[in-house]
């Protein structure tokens, strides 16, 4: 079944409104109650799909770009995979066998299996190592988990993509944007509360933390409020803005930063794009 773009989202969005929606040789994947997919990318259903469409447009693209482009034997691995929001539409091109996801979340992980119907989704720790073999995956995609992670939690994970990746491996992550900085500090003018309220005290002063984002250095905050609950604690979670020139300088022993991608008018994260160097 050979589908645009466009006539892929619309499936992905009909197995949302009108579930089974067979596919290939499967059917695809179920979906968590709204409340749960509100609870973890902040809306649900179609809006919630559109976000995680455009992610794996854009990484199709860049893959495709980078003389990689996605197959049904590619071997690929969504990073925090939640409850699969962003690896289904991967089922575009790879085999729905080939598409696995770790997540520090159990109960992400167990409504993977469910809906999936698959046992290709693992809990892991916080921090590697896992138990997958080395060279074992062609890609890995990570959306809003670079987001939030430590400095020390992203340099042991990418560490852990270099082991897990094949040579000529690709890694495409999403982070924080420097306007996302604008964004937090205007709440500090309305009535907020909860989470937004936290958000907009993630940093004393938000001059400093533009400052050291343009000075390329990796900004992140942990203040009570930003964690995201459960496994996710402060100790590796909280808000985090990395700036091109750090992701082309940081992880530079192990990857060649291949691209940063970010349209605000198009996507809400920038995406780093990273090509595996196998001569380390």
């Amino acid at each position: 079944m050979s589908l645009s773009d466009i006539e892929w989202l619309a499936l992905v969005a009909k197995s949302y409104l009108q579930p089974p929606v067979p596919f290939r040789d499967t059917t695809l994947p179920g979906f968590p109650p709204d409340q749960i997919q509100t609870n973890t990318t902040g809306d649900a259903g179609l809006k919630t799909l559109t976000e995680a469409f455009i992610f794996y447009e854009d990484c199709a693209a860049q893959f495709r770009r980078l003389g990689r482009p996605l197959g049904r034997d590619s071997a690929l691995l969504d990073f925090g995979v939640g409850w699969g929001r962003i690896a289904r539409f991967f089922l575009k091109d790879v085999a729905a066998q080939n598409i696995f996801g770790i997540d520090v979340s159990p109960e992400m992980i167990e409504i993977c299996r469910q809906t999936w119907r698959s046992n290709n989704f693992i809990v892991t720790n916080p921090f590697p190592p896992t138990p997958i073999p080395d060279a074992r995956f062609d890609f890995i995609t990570g959306y809003s988990v670079f987001s939030h992670l430590s400095e020390q939690a992203c340099a042991a994970w990418m560490d852990e993509f270099h082991r897990i990746l094949r040579p000529n491996g690709i890694v495409a992550l999403t982070t924080r944007s420097r306007q996302f900085l604008d964004v937090c500090e205007a709440l500090k003018q309305q009535n907020v509360t909860g989470y937004a309220k936290a958000m907009s005290e993630i940093f004393g002063d938000f001059d400093a933390a533009r400052e050291r984002y343009d000075r390329g250095e990796f900004v992140h905050s942990n203040i009570d409020g930003v964690s995201g609950g459960g496994a996710m604690n402060a100790s590796f979670y909280g808000e985090t803005f990395i700036p091109e020139e750090y992701a082309r300088t940081a992880y530079a022993e192990k990857f060649h930063l291949e691209t940063f991608l970010y349209d605000p008018a198009r996507q809400t994260h920038p995406i780093m794009v990273f090509s595996k160097k196998s001569d380390v």
